[in-house]
Parts: structure tokens; C-alpha cells; sequence
């Protein structure tokens, strides 16, 4: 057991387990790890034959957890269900009702941006010491000391070789450069308009299904820049949390490396969801850059050849 009441290893069983089909699956009261659990807890509802998955989650949670309690609910454990075959994991967290509101900007960005200040990474480095996941993938998080480095190894150096050569050391050299330093920061990581909801009694914001890291603080906004967002892709959230948090200079590369950064994620999102417009967003976001920092020459194979 933590100090915080949570459970920092992998619970073998819980029982005992309930199984309803078709909607949210619940646990009843029990016992995880010989630690009495009160109440009705709803387990993650990507309940799949995938261990990392939910070990990452937990391990995410706990560590947001650790930072900012009043901004996640609680976690309590991950385990192995002892009813499934193949193997399943579950992980259990405290049930928050959420209301269908929009998230209060000022609310979401002064949250985001006191976790963002008060984390401080275990070693100084960029990653995470266990692999998180974004959707069923792996994200590659060994520990890195360069920001830049730390970049290239989240599973983009085999896909976007010279978006890695030519323009990552254009566009995030600067930050480590001239005596500039970026600090590793926990985000979230994964901060989409579905894993942000308003607690229906008390009104305060929430934040779930993390795969978190320690990175630099942008890249948790960038997310927003989605298409995929109906709420937080809206300008009033960015300014928000800008406002708050500062930009990192050189300032006048701000909006480059939010579109870096997004084609990070929509390459990723792509990965995961076959047929969905995350590749044709990537794909101008690459076009972009690789047009403005490393442009073809003639004759030279361009994006539309490597896609």
C-alpha cells in the first residue's frame, strides 16, 4: 500500500466478479489484495486480453494522482480477473456521475496548469517507467534526457523518417538550445474531449484514461488541435491555459511545434482506428512541415509516395 491508500502492485484476483453484457461492467464490494473495497466501482470499459494496457493506466493514474487528487478520481488497484479466458485485466478507480456539460475553461486550464507546474519528473528525463498506452499501442517511453530524442522514440522514428532528420531538429532544437532547457512535465496524454467530464454533484473537472508521461508541457495541448475535439478544439481553451502556463520559447515557433506535436498523436490515433480521418489530418500537418523546414527537391520521393 501507498500513502495515498493505493494498491502499487498487480492484484492476482478480484472477488468476487459480475459480468453484465451490453453496458458498463461493475464489481460488487470485495476484497483486491486483502484490501477491503466499499461501494460500486465500474471497471475500465476496454475490458480486453491486454495486460499493458491497464497496467499503464494504472501506473497513470496513480502518478496524476499522485500530483493533483482533486483532478482524477482515485485509483485503486489493477488486477486479473479469474473468470475469463483468455486472460483479462480489469482496473478499478473511484465512480464519478458526470454531468453532459461543456468543461469551465478557467476550471479545466487552472487545473491542467497546477499539474503541470507541481509535477517534477523522477529523474529529470523525459518518459515513463512503465510503457503507456494510446488506444491498444504501446507508446516507447524508456527514459531520455533530450527533449528532441524523447520525441523521435514515441514510435515515429520507422514511420516519418525525414520528418525525424530534417525537421524535429529545426523545430524542437531551440528549446535546447542558447541556453534554453526544457523541463519533463506529467501530462496527461491523452486529453481529448471524451476523458475530461464535470463531476454532477460538486461541478469540479476530472480527468481519466491517461497514458501519461513526463514531456514537454505543449504536447498535452496539442491534442486539442484534433479535429476529432468538439469542445476543447475551441481557441478559448488554448488562451486559457497559455495565459496561465506561458509559452516556451522561442515563442515564435509555438504553432510548429503544436502541429509537431499533433502529428504525434493523430499518427498514433490512426494506428489504432483504421479508416478514420486521423491519417488525412496527419498527413497535412506533415505536408506542412516537411513543405516549410525540408521541402522535396525534384525527383526526390515526397509524402505521397511514402503514404
Amino acid at each position: 500500500m501507498t500513502e495515498h491508500g493505493i494498491t502499487d502492485t498487480l492484484t492476482e484476483i478480484w472477488t468476487p466478479p459480475t459480468f453484465s453484457a451490453g453496458k458498463v461492467i461493475q464489481v460488487v464490494p470485495g476484497k483486491s489484495n486483502n484490501q477491503e473495497i466499499e461501494g460500486d466501482f465500474p471497471l475500465d470499459q476496454t475490458i480486453i486480453d491486454r495486460k499493458a494496457m491497464l497496467e499503464g493506466e494504472f501506473n497513470s493514474m496513480c502518478e496524476l494522482y499522485k500530483t493533483a487528487p482533486a483532478f482524477v478520481p482515485k485509483p485503486y488497484t489493477w488486477g486479473k480477473l479469474n473468470v475469463s479466458n483468455p486472460d483479462t485485466y480489469y482496473f478499478l478507480c473511484d465512480f464519478i456521475e458526470m454531468t453532459n456539460q461543456n468543461p469551465d475553461p478557467v476550471q479545466l486550464c487552472t487545473k491542467l496548469v497546477g499539474m503541470h507546474q507541481a509535477s517534477v519528473s523522477p529523474n529529470g528525463m523525459f518518459g515513463f517507467h512503465v510503457n503507456t498506452c494510446q488506444g491498444d499501442l504501446a507508446q516507447q517511453t524508456a527514459w531520455n534526457p533530450s527533449w528532441a530524442g524523447y520525441y523521435t522514440q514515441l514510435n515515429l522514428d520507422q514511420c516519418v523518417d525525414r520528418l525525424i532528420s530534417h525537421v524535429v531538429p529545426q523545430v524542437l532544437g531551440p528549446l535546447e538550445s542558447d541556453g534554453r532547457s526544457v523541463r519533463p512535465c506529467l501530462i496527461h496524454g491523452d486529453l481529448w474531449d471524451g476523458n475530461i467530464g464535470t463531476d454532477f454533484e460538486t461541478g469540479e473537472i476530472y480527468v481519466f484514461d491517461a497514458s501519461v508521461h513526463y514531456a514537454h508541457n505543449e504536447m498535452e495541448i496539442a491534442m486539442w488541435r484534433g479535429k476529432f475535439n468538439k469542445v476543447v478544439s475551441s481557441k478559448v481553451y488554448l488562451n486559457s491555459y497559455l495565459s496561465r502556463m506561458g509559452i516556451s520559447e522561442p515563442a515564435e515557433q509555438f504553432e510548429d511545434r503544436n502541429r509537431m506535436y499533433s502529428v504525434y498523436h493523430t499518427l498514433h490515433e490512426s494506428a489504432c482506428h483504421n479508416g478514420s480521418s486521423f491519417r488525412e489530418e496527419c498527413y497535412e500537418n506533415l505536408n506542412y512541415l516537411l513543405n516549410k523546414y525540408a521541402p522535396f527537391s525534384e525527383g526526390e520521393c515526397g509524402v505521397e509516395d511514402e503514404w
